[in-house]
């Protein structure tokens, strides 16, 4: 059996041996799915105009908005770009908490690790939304386009402070531990100590910061999008509900396009939160949930006939 396929196979066994997991994992696939799908194909193109504020129908699924576009080709069309920019904050901000909080807690009490725990305190203070809102302002004063490239970093550089300092306080627990401090004795190098010690009991917690990066992503994204000062070069699922707020659309009652704005925001929050559960019973055992032995009971009967049988209860 080659690498790759042992890597799936134990990735398989991780992923539906928790049912809370399978679940998260499952929904956040379809959710990627349905932007990859319309990220190629909607069943009609956004720039097509239709009759304005259609409730839903055969024809329009989700209806059509006030301006006469189908509102489920729009779902479709701008759920990749909103999950990409999530995704993408999420890798970085779970790389980023998990390298400063294992060397906060590995060099704990250190001047090197004052001036992470100094650096860690000041970005807590940095709200993600607000920063959008300044650079949003900056850029369109400036008469250019915000990217979701700079978007991802601006976001990911004031999202992983909450994460390491989790991430710190594992680590430094685990640095108190035997084997550990047998490692330094014998003069064990810090960065295997680091990277093939210290690392892998905290892979769960890394996991966990990468999805509260994505959904941090996905809300930071909407919201500046929502309030009209993020300058983006393409459409996403924030500029749907920004769309929606200037035309009263929840005046109007035109729920169908308010649902088509949050549906896959709704998917990748219950995802998240399943996931999270599951990763809470791996990191705690004692939220497992402990299924009970089954007793097998052979318990013997006399008939009338004067016969005994046995039955196992």
């Amino acid at each position: 059996m080659s690498i790759g396929s042992r890597v799936m196979n134990t990735l398989g066994k991780v992923i539906f041996a928790n049912k809370f997991i399978a679940a998260g994992f499952i929904l956040l696939l379809a959710d990627l799915v349905m932007g990859i799908i319309g990220a190629f194909w909607t069943p009609y193109s956004v720039n097509s105009t239709f009759s304005f504020s259609s409730p839903p129908s055969w024809r329009h699924l989700l209806g059509t908005d006030a301006y006469g576009h189908d509102v489920l080709s729009e779902m479709l069309h701008d759920t990749l770009s909103t999950l990409l920019v999530g995704f993408g904050v999420g890798v970085l901000v779970a790389l980023l908490s998990t390298l400063i909080g294992l060397l906060g807690g590995y060099y704990a009490g250190k001047v090197a690790s004052v001036i992470i725990d100094i650096i860690t305190i000041t970005v807590l203070t940095i709200p993600g939304v607000i920063l959008l809102v300044v650079m949003g302002s900056y850029f369109r004063t400036a008469n250019l386009g915000l990217s979701y490239s700079i978007t991802i970093l601006a976001l990911a550089l004031v999202g992983w402070a909450f994460g390491a300092r989790q991430i710190r306080a594992q680590v430094l627990s685990l640095s108190n531990r035997e084997y550990i401090i047998a490692s330094k004795l014998i003069g064990e190098k810090s960065y295997r100590i680091i990277f093939t010690q210290l690392l892998p009991p905290i892979l769960p917690l890394t996991f966990a910061q990468f999805l509260f990066g994505t959904l941090y992503g996905v809300l930071s994204l909407v919201t500046a999008e929502f309030w009209g000062v993020l300058p983006a070069t393409s459409s996403n699922l924030g500029t749907m509900l920004a769309f929606i707020t200037t035309n009263a659309a929840y005046v109007s009652n035109q729920w169908w396009w308010i649902l088509g704005a949050i549906i896959p925001i709704l998917i990748l929050g219950a995802g998240i939160g399943l996931l999270n559960i599951g990763i809470d019973e791996i990191i705690d055992p004692r939220l497992r949930e402990i299924k009970a032995p089954k007793i097998k009971r052979k318990v013997v009967i006399t008939t009338d006939e004067g016969n005994q049988v046995t039955i196992e209860a």
